[in-house]
This record gives structure tokens, sequence and C-alpha cells, in this order.
């Protein structure tokens, strides 16, 4: 972020602020809030919350982990749950920014349409949704002569590059780069990468069925941001309509070092790999939730049956900086060209021999490629990167490649 950018973001403290701090003590404020990887729009949220508590948010924006919150919104939705002696409210209420669901145990004697005003409120996320928690201690009163026309329930066009931690209600079109389905307390999940032509952002979809290399239209999704770093989550009332043409996505390669300074999560890198691990092979996991076991016991399931997979790992430079690399099971079969059962066929027939990690070092070794992969990033000197697509790279990347790696020497 460069300082023109964090110059309006003081500016626009400045003013919220009514200038009861100055600009210089600001941006100080400001650079070491984003040097613990927030997002901008975070540390505006962060200073705000501190230096100004009392002022009124619109619903859109509420963020997850915010305290003392006072909003204003109409009642679209509210339902009185009894169990074991308890009541309890929940419901949705919005404004023309957004909506949020709510939940209280403390008396709400309103109904669907009126206006409240609620102070001392905090959020946070509950089923992997965004809600508003109305504690015994909040305020909440009814407002007859405020009015609430109009409430933003439909979604929101969003490009993948515009999508916030605060963004919800959102409308996407995006190209479905790497999926994997897994199951958690009997609901279906498929977690990956999409893209479009601005960027890639990983996605979590709860009881939906995306399919790699597909290409669709999502209205009412919304995105959370944790560690710095933006995720879109669909669950089971977004709308998902799959669509005819590709929706192209944007290849624009970034450094290792670039990636890892500014907490991008994923992206396209170029490079070549240096050395493959011993451990490149068949592995076993679960086939409830696909952790990788070490026997027959899951730490999460009891005794199970493993199901075998295949996993690669290799060394990654691009010449700003180098990192473990992991191939998944369609990756290690776009590599070795081969299926799963002959790939597995291939094992079995020369035991005792380390086949998968030969034929990765025929095919890849100190050879220059293109990958989509997501960082997880330990510390500056040591991070890992779970590749989801892999392609050799043309003459033109090759010879900037070089340049790069030439810088190394």
């Amino acid at each position: 972020m460069d300082d023109k950018e964090i110059e309006k973001y003081v500016e626009d403290l400045y003013k919220e602020l009514d200038g009861k701090i100055s600009k210089e003590e600001l941006r100080k404020i400001f650079n070491i809030w984003l040097s613990y990887n927030y997002s901008p729009e975070k540390v505006k949220e962060k200073i705000l919350q501190k230096y100004k508590p009392g002022r009124i948010l619109k619903i859109g924006e509420i963020k997850e982990e915010m305290k003392n919150i006072n909003t204003v919104g109409k009642i679209l939705t509210i339902k009185l749950t009894e169990k074991d002696g308890r009541r309890t409210y929940s419901g949705i209420i919005g404004d023309e920014t957004g909506t949020i669901p709510f939940t209280t145990s403390r008396e709400m004697p309103f109904k669907k349409g009126d206006v409240v005003r609620i102070t001392n409120g905090y959020s946070g996320y509950f089923k992997d949704k965004l809600r508003l928690y109305i504690q015994q201690n909040s305020g909440v009163e009814k407002l007859d002569n405020y009015k609430i026309e109009r409430v933003q329930t439909v979604p929101s066009k969003y490009t993948i590059d515009k999508i916030e931690g605060k963004s919800r209600n959102i409308e996407t079109k995006m190209r479905i780069l790497y999926a994997e389905e897994r199951e958690t307390n009997g609901k279906k999940r498929v977690s990956g990468i999409a893209g479009d032509n601005t960027g890639t952002i990983p996605f979590t979809a709860w009881n939906k069925k995306l399919e790699e290399g597909k290409s669709y239209i999502v209205k009412g999704a919304y995105a959370r941001e944790f560690k710095g770093k933006i995720y879109l989550t669909i669950d089971e009332n977004t709308e998902i309509l799959e669509l005819n043409e590709d929706v192209p996505v944007n290849e624009k390669i970034i450094t290792l070092q670039e990636a890892i300074k500014s907490g991008i999560a994923t992206g396209w890198f170029e490079g070549i790999f240096l050395e493959v691990s011993d451990d490149s092979g068949l592995i076993a996991r679960c086939p409830v939730c696909r952790k990788i076991l070490k026997g027959t016991e899951c730490p999460e399931h009891g005794k199970v049956t493993p199901i075998n997979d295949v996993i690669g790992k290799a060394t990654f430079d691009d010449g700003t900086a180098s990192g473990k690399v992991i191939f998944l099971r369609n990756e290690m079969e776009s590599i070795l060209q081969k299926n799963f059962e002959e790939i597995l066929k291939m094992v079995v027939s020369t035991p005792g021999i380390p086949v998968i990690k030969e034929e990765l070092e025929k095919r890849i070794l100190l050879k220059p490629y293109r990958i989509l992969g997501k960082l997880s990033v330990k510390d500056q000197n040591f991070f890992n990167i779970t590749i989801f697509e892999i392609k050799p790279i043309g003459n033109k990347e090759l010879s900037e490649l070089k340049e790069r790696l030439m810088g190394m020497v």
C-alpha cells in the first residue's frame, strides 16, 4: 500500500474523529496496525472503535469481533424459541446498507417492521455466519418516528478484487480453480480457490455442489477477514447458477516475496523446482474428513478404514524466496500424466523403490513452471505452498524468470 492510499485513510479518519487526533498521530497508528497484516478497512474500523466508540454504525459497517455496537435497523424477521426454560429471540435486522441476523436472551417486545435502536451489542461468527448479539445490558428501543424505507436485500455486484472482510450479500461471477469436498458434522463442505479477471479468493461452500473448472454466478454470499486475508462463504441460502461460458481468470504473476510481505493468500508464481522430498508418495487419509493418517485411527473420527491418496512435495524457488510446495492428487495426475489407478499400480509393482519421487524428479526438477498456489506462512523464512494448478511457462516468461534467478547469484 503506497503513501497516497494511506493518506486518504488518514484524511477520512481525521474528519470522522472531528480533528481530535492529529494527522501525524493517526498516520503512525495506521501504519502500526498495517504492520500486523490487517486490511486498510479493518485498520480504519479498529481506530474508529477505539477513538469514537459511541458512533452509530450502519448495518453494513458491522464486522466480526466488534464490541459496544450502536446501530439502528428495521426488524425483518423475529421469532421466540423456548428450550429448557430458556427464552431466546432471533431474527434479521436491516437498513439501506445490508442485513444481519441477531440473537438475544433478553425480552424483545417488538414485531416485524419495527425500527429499533440497539446499543452496546457485539458481533461474532456462529455456524460461519456473522451475527449481532444483544446482551442483557444492551439497550433496545423502538423508534416510532424513524423511517427506513428501503432495506438492502438485493445482492450487490462485486469483482473479486473489490470483496472486503465487511462485504455481505455478494453477487459475483467466478470460475472454480480448485475444489475439495469434505464432510463436517454431517454437512458437505466444498473448499477451494475461485477467480475472475481481477484476482483469486479462497472460498467455502456448505451443502452446495461446485465443480473444478466450471464457472458460476453466486448471489447472497458473504466475506470474512481472518489474519489479514479475505475468505468467501457460500451457505445454504446462497443462490448458485452455473454459467455456459468460462469466466476469464487473471494470471498476473507476483513474486513470493511480494506475497509474503503483503499477506496475499493465493496467487500465480513462476519459478523452478530445486528438490523433490523423500516423503513424496502414497498416503492414507480418513474417508470422512480426509486428514492424513499414520495408522487406522483418525483423531476426529476414531478407528476408520483409510483410503489411499498420493501427494508430492518439492522445494520451489522464484528468485525472491523459496518454500515447500505440496502437490495434491489432481496436480500429481497432471504432472505424471497418469490417473490415480495407474499411479497406484506403478507403486505396487515396484516395492521398496521411491518411484513417485523419481518420476517427479524426471518431470519437474530444475524446470520452469507457472503455478497457482495458496501460501501458508509460518514466518518470513518458512512457508508452504499448496498447488492448485501447474503448467510449463513459455520463452518470454522464461527470460524474465532467468533475470530474477540471476539476481540470486
